[in-house]
């Protein structure tokens, strides 16, 4: 199997908000395993911009420092996912129990890495995870939000399509980050295995008002230019929606590539690994390593 490298990009866009309360952070050092987190702070609650830079600081580092570990049992990715996301839902009531946020407060929470071409992930809440193989989108996480139940009761021919796409309580989470007991992870054992030309597509919801479809078709048609490029096809299609009120959008959009050896260096042995993320426990990041680049409107 051909040896394969991440790039990855990360934008945003304000909407038609008074202030952004997405936060992400995302590092894809050419050659090495990549990391993103991206977090929706709770529209409409106090401080959700603070809870959602917590929560995606304290689980970018959590993660990042476990690279420095020995390598674990088969199960260390889910370990590290799920003690990362410990440690951040910690730290978030740390805060609001000091009394410096709200206790009204919290956010979505999506994590992925990508090492030696598998992709993992975690996530809690509405924040979209997409892989783009293909002439296909598919999405990968769990849905926390209405949003599920609703659809499914038009699967059932419980609630016409129409209705449920605008039931106002379409977008209520199930579960979110909020310093308490978290309703609701999902955290799959198995990684999934990438091929050159993948893209994966990290969100906050309000990239939502557009649909699969047009989410698709969007990523195909800019993929080949680069991440950058599909980041700013996304968001230039959500603000020609032009909707009131338009929610905060994240992006961020990673592809797979083919690596190509420099001249006079003999490509890798492709090694075959177990289950984990054992790319990143078995080395870490070098130090001062810049993180993507900021997909510019």
């Amino acid at each position: 199997m051909a040896e394969l490298i991440a790039e990855g990009t990360s934008a945003q866009d304000i909407g038609d908000r008074l202030r952004q309360e997405d936060a992400v952070i995302a590092q894809f050092p050419q050659g090495g395993p990549g990391l993103a987190v991206l977090s929706d702070g709770m529209g409409g609650h106090d401080d959700g911009d603070l809870a959602s830079r917590i929560l995606v600081s304290e689980m970018f580092g959590e993660v990042f420092l476990a690279a420095a570990r020995p390598e674990g049992d088969p199960s260390a990715a889910q370990k590290t996912f799920l003690g990362a996301l410990d440690s951040a839902n910690r730290r978030l009531q740390q805060h609001i129990g000091a009394g410096w946020i709200s206790d009204d407060t919290g956010g979505t929470l999506l994590t992925v890495t990508v090492t030696d071409g598998q992709l993992r992930w975690i996530s809690v809440g509405d924040s979209p995870l997409y892989l783009c193989r293909g002439d296909k989108l598919h999405r990968l996480n769990e849905i926390h939000s209405m949003a599920m139940q609703l659809d499914l009761m038009v699967r059932n021919g419980a609630m016409d399509p129409a209705a449920a796409r605008a039931h106002p309580h379409r977008h209520c989470l199930t579960s979110a980050v909020t310093g308490q007991k978290i309703g609701r992870i999902d955290c799959p054992e198995e990684a999934v295995p990438l091929l050159p030309g993948d893209v994966i597509l990290l969100a906050s919801d309000g990239l939502n008002v557009l649909d699969d479809g047009r989410i698709g078709a969007l990523t195909r048609k800019a993929r080949d230019k680069g991440c950058d490029a599909v980041a700013r096809a996304l968001l230039a299609e959500v603000r020609r929606e032009n909707l009131p009120d338009q929610d905060n959008v994240s992006i961020v959009v990673i592809r797979m590539a083919e690596a190509r050896p420099a001249p006079g260096r003999v490509p890798p042995v492709p090694q075959t690994i177990g289950p984990g993320i054992a790319a990143l426990l078995r080395r870490l990041w070098p130090l001062g390593m810049s993180p993507a680049g900021k997909a510019r409107p």
